[in-house]
């Protein structure tokens, strides 16, 4: 017989030094119809070991497994290795960053991703040397991704990420943004691995 595993998944949250009680509702919720719970990035706002204490807080009346990908909000302080590890001692967040954990019988893989664009129109590595650092970063979250899907060995496989892996993510953002907001790169290591569901 098959378990089912419910699994909520929320991302950008922006958490700021105001939020003090603000996720309380939609936690309450998810305690009552989850038995995972899923932060897929921007967890912060300014990516702050303030903003990380307030959501830790919020996150600890949490009593289900808690699983995270950072944003990129989250690095805007330079301060991503603290905003980890206040929300792992804080909280008991499994802060996922090319690696994979099996949590209730199912595997979860996770990386944050980078932008670089869709399909043709992705960003190639020609030019200057800023552009090709940009796309070495997409390339290096792509390797991260595929190296924590293959760890998996669980029949259900989830994958969680903050940017997108495929444009249709994105449908409804202005499509000047869209090579902004994820990386088709991203979906080259879903497609070969199979995860059950991508957040």
């Amino acid at each position: 017989m098959t378990r089912l595993l419910r699994v909520a998944a929320v991302g950008d949250l922006h958490c700021t030094k105001t939020s003090e009680g603000a996720f309380q509702p939609l936690f309450a919720k998810i305690a009552e119809s989850a038995d995972i719970l899923v932060l897929c990035g921007d967890l912060t706002d300014y990516g702050t070991a303030d903003e990380a204490r307030i959501l830790a807080k919020e996150l600890t009346a949490l009593k289900l497994p808690k699983l995270a990908v950072l944003g990129n909000h989250d690095f805007e302080s330079g301060a991503a290795d603290e905003v980890s590890r206040i929300l792992t001692d804080a909280a008991g967040v499994t802060v996922l960053d090319g690696t994979a954990v099996e949590v209730l019988g199912v595997g979860f893989a996770g990386a944050k991703g980078f932008p670089g664009g869709f399909g043709t129109r992705a960003l190639q590595a020609w030019g200057e040397a800023p552009v090709k650092a940009f796309v070495a970063a997409a390339i290096e979250e792509t390797l991260k991704l595929e190296s924590a899907l293959a760890r998996l060995r669980t029949p259900g496989r989830v994958a969680c990420l903050h940017y997108a892996p495929i444009a249709a993510t994105v449908d409804g953002e202005p499509a000047e943004i869209y090579p902004f907001l994820g990386s088709s790169r991203l979906e080259e290591p879903l497609n070969r691995y199979r995860p059950s569901v991508a957040f």
